[in-house]
């Protein structure tokens, strides 16, 4: 599972090469328009070659007299570019997106670091290597407080679960693991898959999966659920605890997250009470002291 750091990070070959590409375009424009320019960068270049081995045969006086020839050039070429309205900076490989200067991310007013615009690709791909390929059209922004006729209840539920990918958040005990408790169908799964998307949004690694799918996701998916900065598992129920190794791989991934105060957030539908009551033995500990968000939660 690569994160999303990670692949902005693979994609900068392709980006210097595009500059390249690019700086190479303008060059050959502005010489075939401009050919006694090139005339004189080829001379110029020509000249420091030759200083070069003047510098290392310490011959002074051809130091100085190519010194002063390049002078020259340097000087009737500045001429052309002032006189022809040329970009000082044609030679020179210019960044392909303004905004983020070709680094993936900018910087809010906050100083908060965020994804570019121009790194939507990488974005998509993220989404579908975190668990949420089948989510392309979830976004925060159609998420409605007023849906359902609550609109304090939903608007409080999206603040705490932001709160907590944030680290803005406490739960008894100060445990990094939360139960996101409600109802079926108003909005649970529509909800976290937007928070998980915000958390990669803001450069964080996050993965938003099924708890009772734990048990079919490969190993090298699993080690990184330990360590991911955010995690989300959907359709948490004491049940799927009790079903082939679920709760043993889940009491793992919690432990390990927990040692290091990595945030967790169990989805599901019952009540945290009922929860601790029926659940595995090892998971029933751990939710004991977790956070609850729900809307009646204070």
């Amino acid at each position: 599972m690569k994160t999303i750091k990670e692949l902005i990070s693979e994609s900068l070959t392709e980006v210097e090469a595009s500059r390249d590409i690019l700086k190479q375009q303008n060059i050959r424009r502005v010489y075939k328009a401009y050919p006694e320019l090139k005339e004189i960068d080829d001379q110029i270049l020509n000249d420091r070659n030759n200083r070069f081995i003047a510098v290392i045969d310490k011959d002074e006086r051809l130091i100085r007299r190519i010194d002063i020839a390049i002078e020259e050039l340097i000087a009737k070429r500045d001429k052309i570019i002032a006189r022809n309205n040329i970009d000082p900076e044609f030679d020179v490989a210019k960044c392909i997106c303004d905004k983020c200067e070709d680094t993936g991310f900018t910087k809010g007013s906050d100083g908060t670091l965020k994804v570019c615009s121009c790194r939507k690709k990488e974005l998509e791909t993220c989404y579908e290597l975190s668990g949420m390929a089948d989510y392309s059209s979830y976004k925060m922004k159609n998420y409605r407080d007023d849906y359902l006729g609550d609109p304090s209840g939903r608007k409080k539920i999206k603040n705490d679960l932001l709160k907590v990918l944030l680290g803005l958040a406490n739960s008894e005990d100060k445990s990094s693991l939360f139960v996101y408790s409600g109802a079926p169908q108003t909005g649970k799964t529509f909800l976290t898959v937007c928070v998980c998307k915000t958390a990669i949004n803001l450069g964080k690694s996050a993965y938003y999966g099924k708890c009772e799918d734990l048990q079919i996701i490969g190993t090298d998916t699993l080690e990184a659920l330990k360590r991911i900065d955010f995690l989300v598992l959907d359709d948490f129920a004491d049940s799927v605890t009790m079903t082939g190794n679920v709760g043993s791989i889940l009491n793992n991934i919690l432990e390990v997250r927990a040692a290091s105060k990595l945030p967790t957030i169990l989805v599901t539908p019952f009540p945290k009470a009922e929860l601790v009551s029926k659940c595995d033995m090892r998971i029933s500990g751990k939710l004991s002291s977790a956070g609850l968000i729900s809307k009646e939660s204070r």
